[in-house]
């Protein structure tokens, strides 16, 4: 395809695109529409590629089945900050596939740093290569006009000078006159039903949503499709190490050797920072052998409870790991090892820092569990949770690039432990995670902290339904949780209301189906009734609708 034509299928594509999320998103809730709507633009993507002469290396594509996968889940999950996150990781994932479509290097292959450039690049560059798309369409379109159908090329351009100007003019003239406005109206009732707008209501607003996700998808279709880049260098043989020359060195070790950091450190140097930290973190390790691992009355006799002592430097552990982390992929990078004996000096040091790091990081992960049972569960304790987990991977993915098992396996395998970090989240229900676990510290006789559990989305539903149907006998708890399930189902009986097929979420069609069944025995919801200063995942602050209630219930009181 000539590189115009394919500028003009670019923009024809885009304006779909923006016309179809128009539709979709404007004035309505996430739901089904958000993983069609991402389904339809890689359509789009692959299927102008190979017209456009474009081979794309399949192995690149990959990242587009965890974006799949995270865009239905924003039809799954109710929970915003879960559904923010699935957002986030789409439009990443979506990038990185984006920029490496017509590379034939391997994604997987690729740094951490230049991951990092390369989301960065393509974020920046997107919307300005919608203009070079539409710069290349009107080239096309002023010589097409002097050719063979020049007649309906003409056309086609006078309509494109004349849609904006009826448009603003209509839109004045509505403004200046209801009637006029009507009729406008009237007139276009058909396009409204189509594409979801009023002319003269807010059209500047679908306008506005139109031209933005017009210009995203043209400008990633050309960017993606049309971008040349040098020739990458050949490809690695099946043992990492590439074809030999002469010399016994390959393009790919001098390429590695210009990318060597003019900050260099012998092994000296770095043996004593390594052996430092193994010194400090061995002896941590055997004081939680000692105290924490030891059990409870082992700690008392230290003047603190248990539970004090798990809630204490949780954070600073994670901390450290972090810390640690990066300190060992910089001194593996920096330091200059000569000979095997050097080289199993280094590893020896480096494994001994990764295992100690992973006895603190089960010291951490238990600590959170201890304060967790005994505090409650929260989004920020729960999300620190699972992060430990996968920090745990990355840990282990750390000690197979020690051993260079493939080129940067580590930044392979931190993608893909973020990619399971919030796959994990998604398939747990966070919010209804939380609600359960704190349900049932209640019952076994803990405190509930209602004011926080007021603030959950209805992924809660279920968990806070049952506590609502058993709680008779404590009239805080039933007055809360009876209010909690009446505002859900107020608000989620207004998006009911407005619901189609394209804002269906299983979460809240879940929720409000509880909610339909259990109906009779709610009470009349109260906005003036809150139970903290917390904000909701609807963004409203029940600080501003009146005096406080009780917000932590002891079991009994």
């Amino acid at each position: 395809m000539e590189r115009r034509t394919f500028a003009v299928c670019a923009v024809l594509a885009g304006l779909a695109m923006g016309l179809l999320g128009n539709a979709l998103f404007y004035g309505r809730p996430l739901g089904l529409s958000f993983p069609l709507y991402i389904a339809v633009g890689i359509s789009l993507v692959l299927a102008l590629a190979r017209p456009a002469g474009l081979n794309i290396m399949r192995r690149n594509l990959w990242p587009l089945i965890p974006a799949l996968f995270f865009a239905g889940m924003v039809a799954v999950r109710a929970d915003w900050m879960v559904t923010t996150l699935n957002i986030g990781a789409v439009l990443a994932l979506g990038g990185l596939a984006l920029y490496y479509l017509p590379l034939k290097r391997p994604l997987d292959e690729a740094s951490i740093q230049e991951h990092t450039l390369n989301l960065i690049e393509t974020g920046i560059v997107v919307v300005p290569q919608s203009f070079i798309e539409v710069g290349q369409s009107w080239e096309w379109l002023r010589e097409k006009r002097h050719q063979r159908g020049g007649a309906f090329v003409s056309a086609a351009r006078g309509l494109m000078f004349a849609v904006p100007v009826v448009a603003v003019f209509a839109f004045l003239l509505g403004s200046a006159d209801a009637v006029f406005a009507s009729y406008v109206n009237q007139a276009w009732e058909g396009v409204r039903r189509a594409l979801g707008l009023e002319l003269m209501g807010d059209t500047l607003g679908h306008l506005g949503v139109i031209l933005a996700l017009a210009s995203v998808v043209t400008g990633a279709i050309g960017w993606g499709i049309q971008r040349r880049v040098t020739p990458s260098p050949p490809a690695p043989s099946p043992s990492g190490r590439g074809e030999e020359d002469e010399d016994g060195a390959d393009e790919a070790t001098a390429q590695d050797e210009k990318r060597k950091p003019a900050f260099k450190l012998g092994i000296i140097e770095s043996g004593i920072v390594m052996g430092s930290v193994v010194a400090l973190f061995a002896a941590f390790v055997a004081i939680q052998f000692a105290y924490f691992f030891g059990g409870q009355s082992v700690i008392e006799v230290q003047g603190l409870t248990y539970a004090q002592y798990a809630r204490r430097g949780f954070f600073e552990l994670v901390a450290v790991s972090v810390l640690t982390l990066g300190m060992a992929l910089w001194l593996d990078r920096v330091t200059m090892r000569q000979g095997k004996n050097e080289n199993r000096a280094f590893l020896g040091l480096a494994l001994a820092i990764a295992g100690l790091t992973g006895v603190m990081l089960v010291s951490a992960f238990q600590r959170m569990w201890l304060y967790e049972e005994e505090y409650g569960f929260t989004q920020l304790r729960v999300y620190t949770h699972v992060f430990m987990i996968w920090l745990g991977v990355m840990f282990g993915v750390y000690g197979l690039a020690l051993f260079r098992v493939r080129k940067n396996i580590f930044s392979l395998g931190m993608l893909l432990s973020i990619i399971g970090y919030l796959m994990t989240l998604n398939l747990m229900n966070v919010d209804a995670y939380i609600a359960e676990r704190n349900i049932a510290r209640y019952r076994a006789g803990h405190d509930l902290d209602i004011a926080f559990l007021d603030i959950l989305s209805p992924d809660a539903t279920a968990p806070i339904l049952a506590l609502y149907q058993e709680s008779a006998g404590d009239p805080i708890v039933s007055d809360w949780a009876g209010q909690w399930l009446a505002r859900s189902w107020t608000r989620l009986g207004v998006e009911q209301a407005e619901r189609s097929l394209f804002s269906a979420n299983m979460g809240k069609d879940s929720a409000w189906a509880q909610l339909e069944s259990a109906a009779g025995t709610l009470p009349a919801y109260d906005p003036s009734r809150y139970w903290g200063s917390y904000w909701s995942s609807y963004g409203e602050n029940y600080s501003d609708y009146g005096s406080g209630w009780d917000t932590v219930v002891t079991p009994g009181r």
